[in-house]
Formats: structure tokens, sequence, C-alpha cells
């Protein structure tokens, strides 16, 4: 009993278990790669991998899992049990006897068909499947403070967008107003005028709010408040720029969640040869000091002994179907494993070929945005310069000014689906 006492445990197995979110540090590098040149990025990439919840639960995983090796390794191990045992009792109720003895009983399964090998193997397999899960989460998380990020940014944008189509609407309203009290335009077109301006003022108004929700949800993934002083440029990082290369054949391989489906078909595979070997007769060697098991006692047909060893061969030969049971199960959860497998690389094929379709035809977008806005702002230029000679009035040069805020709104927008195309497509490839 002082020997069981000797046992070393740290003092979170001592004691009560602390709060998991301080614990499980990360200590590699991110497995997400891309922060498209904006420092602001890099940062919130580094503080969401170090604090999201999704990775320190893949980590939780992957610490049950090594924790599950350990106890596979232990197995295979001499065990060594000490005790002490003690009586009391007599023939009648007037006299009585006591008698103590230690006991010390050493055992060890021969692993003569390897279902304990098979056992480690598997926990082992089950072990790198959850480090490629820890790959995946921390891709994801990168992934989605990428996009929370670049939404962000398109936010603030639009925002400085909308708040300058409603300088150019209400422009457009009082010259209609002016044209009115004059006797030049009618209701109506103070009345569309006026429509345009509340347009634009909500515009504006979901913008502020699209980008508070945007800020809110960067700080959901880091897990504390944050303030990103992202500029509205800052969809014009040269990460988006980029150009796109071929797609390698073995880009799948490197993908953690195929990895993890690799893995976890060679644990089905050793848990199924280890239902196999369990299923057939085992054997056993045992040594005791002192008053060892009543079962070695008997054999020897002794009352007591100072020490004796034993072998054993055991096999059951009716268990009502349970070892097949656990065979079938067995072979089940292989099948299973390997049908997950091809799945996982035909669902892995076809989000790259989207990504890469996706982003070819978001950065045409961009360019026909580019262009438009070019023409645009060309049109304005032109129109300020009829407007100071007079020979355009107020109302066609704010809707010139609103064509550029038009123009200006497209091409935010397909800079994001460009970004949010590039995510996906560094997101299906997995990491470099």
């Amino acid at each position: 009993m002082a020997l069981a006492g000797c046992t070393h445990l740290t003092a979170g197995e001592k004691g009560s278990r602390t709060d998991p979110t301080s614990r499980l540090p990360q200590t590699s590098a991110s497995p997400w790669r891309e922060d498209f040149g904006d420092s602001d990025l890099a940062t919130l990439l580094a503080r969401a991998d170090a604090g999201s919840l999704g990775g320190k639960l893949a980590r939780s995983r992957l610490a049950k899992a090594d924790a599950e090796v350990e106890a596979a390794d232990a197995v295979r191990t001499i065990n060594v049990v000490a005790g002490l045992s003690a009586a009391i009792g007599g023939a009648t109720f007037h006299d009585s006897g006591s008698a103590a003895t230690p006991t010390l009983e050493v055992r060890n399964e021969l692993d003569v068909w390897g279902r304990l090998a098979h056992g480690r193997q598997s926990a082992r397999a089950e072990r790198a499947a959850a480090a490629a899960d820890v790959d995946a989460a921390r891709l994801q998380v990168g992934a989605e403070t990428a996009r929370s990020y670049l939404m962000l940014a398109a936010a603030r944008e639009a925002h400085g967008i909308a708040m300058r189509r409603e300088a150019a609407a209400r422009d457009a309203q009082a010259f209609s107003e002016r044209r009115l009290a004059s006797g030049a335009a009618n209701v109506r077109d103070v009345v569309a005028r006026r429509s345009a301006v509340i347009a634009a003022a909500g515009a504006r108004e979901r913008a502020a709010a699209h980008a508070d929700l945007e800020l809110a949800r960067l700080s959901d993934l880091i897990g504390a408040p944050v303030d990103v002083p992202v500029a509205v440029s800052g969809l014009a990082a040269p990460g988006l720029d980029r150009a796109l290369g071929p797609v390698d054949s073995s880009v799948v391989d490197r993908r953690p969640d195929v990895r993890a489906t690799q893995s976890r078909i060679r644990a089905a595979d050793e848990h199924r040869a280890a239902a196999i070997a369990a299923a057939r007769p085992q054997f056993q060697i045992a040594a005791a000091f002192g008053a060892p098991d009543a079962a070695i006692a008997t054999l020897l047909d002794v009352r007591a002994l100072a020490w004796a060893a034993a072998a054993s061969l055991s096999h059951e030969i009716l268990d009502g179907g349970a070892r097949k049971a656990r065979i079938h199960v067995a072979t089940a959860d292989a099948d299973i494993a390997d049908i997950t497998y091809r799945q996982t690389v035909l669902v892995a094929w076809q989000e790259i070929r989207a990504a890469v379709a996706d982003t070819a035809s978001a950065r045409r977008s961009l360019e026909a945005a580019v262009a438009d806005l070019d023409a645009a702002r060309a049109a304005l230029s032109a129109a300020e310069a009829r407007h100071a000679a007079g020979v355009v009035d107020g109302a066609g040069l704010a809707a010139a000014r609103l064509t550029v805020a038009d123009a200006e709104q497209a091409v935010c927008d397909a800079r994001l689906r460009l970004g949010f195309a590039q995510v996906a497509l560094i997101l299906a490839e997995g990491p470099a």
C-alpha cells in the first residue's frame, strides 16, 4: 500500500480539473499560410490560432489520443500487484485467531497472436488521425479569420462608398427641390431624389452594422475583444493579385482530412486484427510471493506457499457468438473507414476544382469591374469640366458621382469575391 502511494501524479491529476481553455498551448506554426500581405491580418491569424475554441477542442482530442497510446503501451508491461491479506475467526464465539500476510503477484500475458501489438498500433494510428484533425481545425480557423477580416474590410469600404453615394443623392435632391421651386421640375422628381437619399442612408447603416458584426465574429474566433484598424484599402492587399498556378495531382495527399481518414483506415485494420487475435486462446504467466492466488494454491494442493509460479491457457469454447460479433463490428468499422477515405478524396478534388474555377471567374469579374470604374471616373471628370463650363447642371454631376459610387461598390464586391475564392482554394489545397 505504501508503494501504491508513491505513484507519480501531477498537480492536475491529484487535484481538481483546471480550466481547459487555459491549457493545451499551441507550440507549432499554423498550417494556414496566407495573410494577403496584411500585417493586421497576420496578427489576427496568430491570435485566432492560439485562442480559438475549435483549435483547443482538436488539441484536447489529441491529448486524449496520446493518453490512449499510453494506456495501450501499459498493457504490454508486466503487472505487479502488492497487497496485504488478513483474517480473523474462531471455532466458537469464545475463542478466535487471526493471521496476516503480505502478497506480491507478478502477471504478464504472452501476446502470442499479436492482440496487444495490434491494439498499440491501432492507438497510434488514431493518434495520427487526431494530429491531422488538429491541422484541419487550425486551417479552418485561419480560413474563417481571413474571411471575416475580408468581410470587415469590405463592410468598412462599403460604408465609405455609401457615404459618398448619400452625399451625391442629397446634392441631387437639393437641385431638384430648387428646380421645383422655380417650376422647372415636378414633385415626382423630388420624391424620387428623396427615395434615393433614404436608400443611400440605409446602405450606409447596413454597412456599419455589417462591420460591427464581423468585428464581433473576429472577437469570437480569437476568444477576446479586438479592435481591428483595417483601412478601407484592405481589400487591395498584394495577395489578391497573386497569379493562379497549376494544381499538382498530389495536392490532395497533404490535406489533413485525407491524412486523418488514411490513419483511421490503419487504426480500423489494426482493431480488426486485434479482435481476431482476441478470439484465439490466451496465455498468461503469473508469479506470487506470500499468500498466492487461491487458484494456484489449489492447483499445488497446499495450504500456504512462500512463492509460486504458474502459467495458464484459456479459450472460450461457447460464447454465444460474441467473438464473431466483435470481428464483424471491427470489419464494418474498417469498411466504413475505407469508404470514408474514398469519399473524402472525391470531395477534396471537387472542392479544389470548384475553387480554381471560382478564383479564375472572380479575377475576370474584378478586371471588368475595375475597367468600369475607370470609365465611370473618366466620365465624372468630363462631367465636372462641363459643369464648370456651365454645360452640365447639378443633376447631371450628381448622377455621374452616383455612377462612380456604384462602380466602386462593384469593385469592392468583386475583390471580396476574389478573396473568398482564394481562401477557399487555400483551404481546399491544405497546408504547403
